[in-house]
């Protein structure tokens, strides 16, 4: 079994350093060491984690609360929050962002085994409730998936969808000849589509991969529009590429 991968986000050097050390000793892979909102996102793209620790208190722009608010709408990444803070107005910044756990320094090395477990224990469990269940507003049959729109539902055939696009909390569907907007989160449609067929490129696309026309180190081809593809995800499209 591969060892879970944990990014680290936090600008203090000497506590990530010896987070670092017992996330090893507990036999997790630290794939990554970021000091702010900024590097964390780029690492996130790059590393595709399994789980991100966050520090409230990081440098640049956004704190770790905000930080936590962007992984929830593109990325489909538990998180932990670190804090030496425990006040109640930061619990409550905290709660609004559903974080898979929480722990406050200093703590110790059982502290961070139970977190950490009790974390993707709760996140395979909601995967598996996800899965069981379907509360958007679109349903998706074998080859095809249909939409509420203009009060009914259309029929819309897999193979005519080109790409998707994320809009906030809507996804546009781009077909061969029409465009609907759906509110339902690109995140939620990938977790309906078949993964052999739609492929998330980037935070804010899905795409086809029988539509590819092209594909260049930052972007991907498709129906004339230059689409822009992650450093893992361009990696792992050549793999698939060379095994057709």
């Amino acid at each position: 079994m591969s060892k879970l991968k944990i990014l680290i986000v936090e600008d203090e050097l000497v506590i990530a350093e010896d987070l670092k050390e017992i996330l090893e000793d507990l036999g997790y892979e630290v794939c990554g060491i970021a000091i702010s909102s900024r590097e964390a996102l780029a690492l996130i793209e790059e590393k595709s984690p399994d789980l991100a620790l966050l520090d409230i208190q990081i440098k640049g722009g956004k704190d770790g609360i905000e930080l936590a608010a962007e992984i929830n709408e593109h990325y489909h990444l538990p998180f932990i929050m670190l804090t030496s803070h425990a006040d109640l107005q930061t619990i409550n910044r905290v709660k609004e962002v559903n974080p898979y756990g929480y722990l406050v320094k200093p703590f110790n090395e059982k502290e961070i085994l139970a977190g950490i477990e009790l974390s993707m224990a709760n996140f395979a469990r909601e995967q598996s409730r996800k899965t069981q269940q379907d509360n958007s507003e679109d349903f998706v049959l074998k080859d095809s998936l249909f939409i509420r729109t203009n009060g009914m539902l259309v029929k819309l055939k897999l193979e005519d969808i080109i790409y998707l696009e994320a809009d906030a909390n809507y996804t546009k569907v781009n077909t061969k000849d029409k465009k609907f907007v759906i509110r339902s989160t690109l995140k939620e449609l990938e977790s309906k589509l078949d993964p052999n067929r739609f492929v998330r490129i980037h935070k804010s696309f899905l795409i086809n991969l029988a539509e590819i026309e092209g594909i260049q180190a930052e972007s991907v081809h498709i129906v004339g529009k230059e689409i822009p593809i992650s450093r893992n995800q361009y990696s792992w499209l050549l793999h698939q590429i060379r095994m057709l």
